[in-house]
């Protein structure tokens, strides 16, 4: 988990340490998933939790990696 919190970090261009769509869509390109723009859109609806179009706190980033292992298969430690 704390090698994708660093990846996280790195497409977080603002420094505001919370993920936009736009970054969303930068970190799953880095992973090589197909569609990395529609499975941002997607992962977003569901992992902001409080509605502000931003993945940001630990809760949420959570959900994002619990979704990414159900959905795709993805496990990250």
């Amino acid at each position: 988990m704390n090698d994708f919190k660093v990846l996280l970090k790195e497409v977080d261009v603002n420094g505001d340490g919370r993920i936009n769509l736009r970054e969303l869509r930068q970190a799953l390109h880095r992973l090589n998933l197909p569609h990395p723009g529609w499975k941002a859109f997607l992962l977003m609806r569901q992992v902001d939790v409080n509605g502000n179009h931003l993945i940001d706190g630990n809760f949420e980033v959570k959900v994002l990696i619990n979704l990414l292992r159900e959905w795709y298969g993805i496990v990250i430690s």
